[in-house]
């Protein structure tokens, strides 16, 4: 499992969604929503995010983690409340100790605790509009809740395509031919040097 903090320099990566005209429910009791989605290739979440609603600050730190679908804990992180989470688009952000590595193929639990003040969003596509990011592809009827006090692995579908209150940014994992180009590069860079210097 990995823990994080606020970072003053956020991790390279883009959101795993964005999401317009979803509802707001912001006075339920605490709460974890989140949604199920599949890794289309391999890549690195960079960092978790809670949604904030007025874009003005969450009134409290919200738990957010990345689960697999037996419900272990992966990765995790705490949005402090307040500003100090870096806002991009209508979630506000801390970046991963290290990145955690998705596997393709591989389903996962995205999930986040909330409680009144900050609610959540939901919604069913459409009327909303959900644009994915291709490294993820996130199914119909996706949502899923678990009433209690703190962070939990949620089971229970709500009916709704997704809770849209977790995000998260990811960063597509090179493939090995990348990799095979840049030491080719690097190499004829060092072997020019070398003879310019002879």
């Amino acid at each position: 499992m990995m823990l994080c903090g606020a970072s003053p320099v956020l991790a390279l990566g883009t959101p795993a969604y964005s999401i317009s005209g979803s509802d707001f429910f912001g006075s339920d009791g605490p709460v974890t929503v989140g949604f199920k989605f599949t890794a289309e290739s391999a890549s690195n979440l960079t960092a978790l995010g809670y949604h904030d609603e007025g874009l003005d600050g969450l009134f409290n730190a919200h738990d957010v983690g990345l689960y697999d679908l037996s419900g272990t804990l992966l990765a995790s992180a705490t949005v402090p409340d307040g500003t100090t989470g870096d806002l991009i688009g209508e979630y506000r952000y801390v970046t991963l100790g290290s990145a955690y590595a998705l596997t393709a193929g591989t389903q996962y639990v995205l999930a986040a605790h909330t409680s009144a003040g900050d609610g959540y969003r939901y919604g069913f596509v459409p009327p909303i509009t959900l644009t994915v990011d291709p490294l993820i592809s996130i199914a119909d009827d996706a949502s899923l809740y678990v009433y209690g006090s703190g962070l939990a692995f949620p089971t229970a579908f709500a009916g709704y395509d997704i809770y849209a209150t977790p995000n998260m940014l990811l960063s597509p994992v090179p493939e090995p031919e990348t990799y095979a180009l840049l030491l080719v590069g690097l190499g004829l860079i060092g072997f020019t040097l070398r003879n310019k210097k002879a």
